[in-house]
Formats: structure tokens, sequence, C-alpha cells
């Protein structure tokens, strides 16, 4: 059966996998020429020398630290409250349809949402040493992470000058300490930073961004026809939370809620955008136990009623996974492919480089014009013979792994007539043979 664990891997995810292949001296030395921290790499690359690469594998690496997220979540709550709200927050948050969905990415989503809410457990608990081992593993999993720590840093400053200072040193003891242990990947972080300042793939974010992004995270991530019923119920259920005493809590909650998002959208009025909803999904934690933790009656059946449609529209997409089956693609290629063939990825804006690779057939980028590719594709880990710029003349036949049709390739690739033509999904992939006369 085809799921969500098992379905073809998509570009970002075949690049971390053919980067977790590497040498780890190597792996480190082209991450740090790219654009994110090491930790995801890192456990990728243990996991591909103790398991194998498999899609399967991939997954549940990511799963896994999926299911330590909902773990804190539970710690939080039933520290706040009670186990009673923390098992609702848990439900809540491993069902939310957008942290549902990079659950299963074979990326650093889910590494990052684990790292960022064990550190808020450890803040709270003032547990210093684990607090800085779960920060320094946020910080190493995505720079994301950053603005958690000026989440904590808002309640450093509340705790000197309004509560407990011996309280306040410890907290910031730790921030040092975790400033020390971030210290090695300061370097890359400013070439890093560099680079995206440059120019990055985001476009600056409007207001209907910022509302975009907080229906996702709070019952639309995953566009199915109960999503919007989800959100108002779970909109419903935030503004219930507020009838409490708790107001420490909730203030608290809810600065890790808004602060890192509104934060990164006036960053991207102003600078280089960099506000994307994946990148803040950890912000998904806190509005889920917020929602636990309303007390009034109504409240209960409702968190109930929006645990099933979560459910609902999760299964939906654990069992009808929509990434383009490159897997199929491959198979089809490896069959029909001759020894003097040429193989090429047609689109140099959003070329399948990478899943060409972990699928093991060579398609290099086609790039007639020579046009320098952006940091963004994954150009810190490409080879001299992964781009070219023409077609060797001797070339009989070529396939080609595109968005166009056949007949549109036909005018790109003069002197050459499409034979076959097959689609998987979106992708088309389509034989030209050269015209001889």
């Amino acid at each position: 059966m085809l799921t969500v664990f098992n379905q073809s891997l998509w570009g970002d995810e075949g690049f971390s996998a053919i980067l977790s292949m590497k040498s780890y001296p190597e792996l480190i030395k082209i991450i740090s020429r790219d654009t994110s921290p090491p930790l995801w790499n890192t456990f990728e690359w243990l996991a591909f020398r103790a398991f194998g690469t498999s899609e399967v594998v991939i997954r549940s690496l990511s799963f896994i630290f999926f299911l330590i997220t909902v773990f804190f979540a539970f710690k939080i709550a039933s520290y706040f409250w009670n186990k009673k709200i923390g098992l609702l927050a848990a439900l809540l948050c491993f069902f939310n349809p957008f942290f549902f969905i990079y659950a299963f990415e074979g990326r650093m989503y889910s590494i990052l949402a684990a790292g960022v809410t064990a550190s808020m457990y450890f803040f709270l608990r003032k547990k210093w040493l684990a607090y800085i081992i779960a920060t320094l593993a946020a910080l190493y999993s995505h720079h994301f992470a950053i603005f958690a720590l000026f989440v904590q840093g808002i309640w450093f400053l509340f705790e000197m000058f309004f509560g407990n200072r011996k309280v306040a040193l410890s907290m910031f003891k730790s921030f040092v300490a975790v400033g020390i242990g971030y210290t090695p990947w300061l370097i890359p972080l400013y070439n890093q930073a560099k680079m995206v300042q440059g120019g990055f793939w985001l476009a600056r974010p409007t207001l209907t961004d910022l509302r975009n992004v907080f229906f996702d995270f709070l019952g639309e991530g995953i566009k199915y026809k109960f999503a919007e019923a989800a959100r108002i119920l779970v909109l419903v259920g935030l503004v219930l939370s507020l009838w409490t005493k708790d107001i420490k809590k909730l203030l608290f909650l809810t600065s890790w809620f808004l602060i890192p998002i509104l934060l990164t959208w006036v960053i991207s009025q102003k600078f280089t955008s960099v506000f994307y909803n994946r990148y803040l999904l950890y912000t998904i934690i806190p509005a889920m136990i917020i929602l636990a933790s309303a007390k009034i009656k109504l409240a209960k059946p409702l968190i109930v009623a929006v645990i099933i449609l979560f459910t609902i529209i999760d299964w939906n997409y654990f069992t009808k996974p929509a990434k383009i089956p490159f897997r199929d693609l491959a198979s089809y290629v490896i069959q029909t492919k001759k020894p003097q063939d040429l193989l090429i990825n047609e689109d140099t804006g959003n070329h399948k480089l990478w899943e060409s690779k972990y699928y093991k057939i060579p398609a290099p980028i086609y790039n007639p014009n020579n046009n320098p590719l952006p940091f963004f594709v994954g150009t810190a880990l490409m080879e001299e013979s992964d781009i070219i710029s023409e077609i060797p003349k001797k070339t009989k036949r070529i396939g080609a792994i595109t968005y166009k049709t056949g007949q549109e390739l036909e005018l790109e690739l003069k002197g050459y007539k499409t034979t076959e033509e097959k689609k998987f999904g979106s992708l088309n992939f389509v034989w030209l043979e050269k015209i001889t006369n």
C-alpha cells in the first residue's frame, strides 16, 4: 500500500538524502556552503549506515522526532495543568494537519520542532543543563530556532525586573552556554546569512500571507473539505480558553505562538523575505496546548470534534500521497533506456536532479544559456557533471524530465522529434529521437 511513509522523495528530501550519503567530513563541508545547520543530516547519516537509505528509513526518522515533539507538548501541558490536559494537547499536536505533513518529511522540520519544544519545557522547569542541550539541538537543526530564543529572552527580562533575580541569573548563564556551544557554527551562519541576503526565492509577504499562516497552523494545513470547519472550531476553542485565571501560562504560550511568526513577517518587510510557514511550524505546539487548556464545559466536546476532523483530514492525506511518483518514473526510464541515450533535466528553475540521483538515473540539468543557478536549488552539492550546456552532436535519443509537452520540447531541442511521452503526476518524461534526412 502506498502511503506517505513510502511515497517517492521530492527535491529537498532528495538533496538531503544525497548529502547524507557522503562521508561525514564531506557532509559538513558541503552543508556549511548551503543554508542549513547540520543536525538533521547528521542523524540521517547515522540512520543510513544503520538501516539503509530507503524512503521508509528517511520518513521514519522524521516521524521519531515528531513523536518527541508530541511527548514534550504533553509534558508542558501536564506541567502547567494536569495529565488530562496534557493528553488532549498531545492528541491535538499529533493530529494537527500542518504538523502531520512534516511528520513524514525527510527534512529538518520535525527535529526543529522537537528541539524547540524540548527547549521550552526545560526552560519552564529550570533544568538548565537539559535546556542547553535541547536549545543547541534546535539551533543546529534550523536557523529559525533563534526566534524561539527571542521568546525566552522576553521572559528572562520579565524574571529579571519583576520576578526572581536568582532564576534570571541562571537563565542568563544558560544563554551564555548556548552561545558558546553554537560558536563553531557562527562562521557558516554568517556566510549562509550573506547568501540569503543576496536574494532568496520567497516574495515579500502580505497581510494575506500572514493570515494564511495562522489558518494553516490552526486547521487548514491540508486542503480538504473539512479543513475550514476544523479551523473555525479551533478558533472558537482558543477564545474559550481565555476564560481562565492562568494568565501567566497563557501569556507564555501566546508569546511562543505569535512572536516568531510576527517577527519573521516584519523582518521580511524590510530585508530579504524569509517568511515561510514550514520554517515556523514549531509555533503550532503552543496553540494546540492553549486549545487543550480550555476549561469551560463547552470546550471539551469542541476539542473532541476538532480531533475527529483532524483525524479524517490526516487519514485522507496519509493514504492518498500527493508527491510526484518519481520512483515510477525512474523505473520506467531504467526499463526503456538504451546505453547511448542521453537523459536530461530540462527545467533549470524546477529541476529534478536530486530525485534523479536518489533513484539512480543520470540526468544532468540542461542549461543551454549557461545561466548561473541560484544557491537555493542545491548548488553547494552539485558537481561539474550535473550541468550540461549543449547536447553532444552524436546523441541520437534524448530522454527529458520536464513539465513541458513533447511538442514544446521540440521547439527547444531543434532537430529532435518526440517518439514517446509519459505522464507521472504533474511531471512528464519525453523520449525524443534525432531527425535524420
